[in-house]
């Protein structure tokens, strides 16, 4: 008697395996993406409560905004860093740099008495 598997043994576990590969791909990839754009959320959300934080703080220099006289003004992000508001450790997801490194600035506008924040 021989010892090993037939042909169509083999056949069969390459099949199996075949589709256990087709439906765990899909699995993966959504939830790479899903990862990424729930780290792309909470950066925004850093950068906004941070934001929020520092026109809270500095609501006497920043009345002409507030009180919609002016619509918006931009503050480098390292003003966040450098006050404490956000951590210059802090990477983007999408560039994956951190804060410091970055140097882009964040706009504080007024829309309808709303104010937001945007890392641009």
């Amino acid at each position: 008697m021989r010892k090993g598997f037939t042909l169509t043994e083999l056949l069969g576990i390459i099949i199996l395996l075949g589709i256990i590969i087709l439906v765990a791909i899909p699995s993966i990839i959504q939830s790479n993406r899903t990862t990424d754009i729930n780290a792309e959320k909470d950066f925004a959300e850093a950068i906004d409560t941070a934001c929020q934080a520092y026109v809270s703080v500095n609501s006497a220099s920043l009345n002409d905004i507030i009180t919609g006289g002016v619509k918006s003004k931009t503050i480098p992000a390292t003003t966040l860093i450098s006050e404490g508001y956000l951590d210059g450790t802090t990477k983007n997801p999408v560039t994956k740099k951190t804060l410091k490194d970055e140097n882009k600035n964040v706009t504080i506008s007024n829309n309808g008495g709303q104010i937001t924040c945007t890392y641009n």
